[in-house]
């Protein structure tokens, strides 16, 4: 996750230090919560409000060129406002007719319900060698219904995916579907459930996600 202004537009970040366990290994970028007064890494479906996103590595192991690398405080980006972005997810469609698109096995979360990815919207990103599909690369396609059993996302008419045909899945604005990948840097379709998070903004043109948290654990709007 990069940290990149306030939701007053306010970009002057700032990052606070924290206590951590002298042994906890966290990346810059990851999300954090605090736990019994200390920084952990959150869950990757977290429902309970988040502290901010780290702003420092701290591996955990002695570095003599990094007193802080083992050290008990660590640096984070806090403010309950923040806006923070990820690259998007890209998915693989598996087949699919000109009103519907089934991804690739495990490229959206199993475990996602019915309507979870309704009005996402899908960006063709790129063609399968051999790929008959008659829409353009670059073009935006709305997801209007979202089935569990299947995976079958509905979208308006047009071209009909092929096999290994790439679109980029950009969540719906406020959605808190999305779960957090294995290393806590981005939201992920692949993955549900971290609630704490929501969709706020799409940035097309560069492939990125904007989210602030719902819940934060100093309080504030959603907390």
């Amino acid at each position: 996750m990069r940290p990149i202004q306030n939701a007053g537009g306010h970009v002057g970040l700032t990052a606070r230090n924290y206590p951590i366990a002298a042994d906890t290994a966290i990346s810059a970028g990851q999300v954090v919560v605090l736990t019994a007064g200390l920084v952990v890494a959150a869950a990757a479906n977290v429902t309970g409000a988040i502290l901010g996103i780290a702003a420092e590595n701290h591996p955990g192991v002695e570095d003599p060129l990094n007193l802080r690398a083992d050290g008990a405080e660590i640096l984070v980006y806090d403010n309950p406002e923040l806006i923070f972005e990820c690259p998007v997810s890209v998915i693989t469609a598996a087949s699919g007719s000109a009103t519907t698109i089934v991804p690739a096995a495990g490229d959206v979360a199993a475990a996602a319900a019915d309507d979870a990815y309704n009005n996402s919207v899908l960006v063709l990103r790129s063609k399968a060698a051999e790929s008959a599909n008659t829409d353009p690369i670059g073009i935006h396609i709305k997801v209007t219904d979202y089935t569990k059993t299947g995976t079958i996302l509905t979208k308006e008419s047009g071209g009909v995916p092929s096999a290994g045909d790439e679109y980029e899945m950009y969540p719906a604005i406020g959605s808190k579907v999305c779960g957090l990948d294995s290393d806590r840097m981005r939201l992920v379709v692949a993955a549900n459930g971290a609630t704490a998070i929501q969709v706020i903004g799409h940035d097309f043109n560069r492939g990125m996600i904007r989210c602030m948290a719902v819940k934060h654990q100093l309080g504030g709007a959603g907390a």
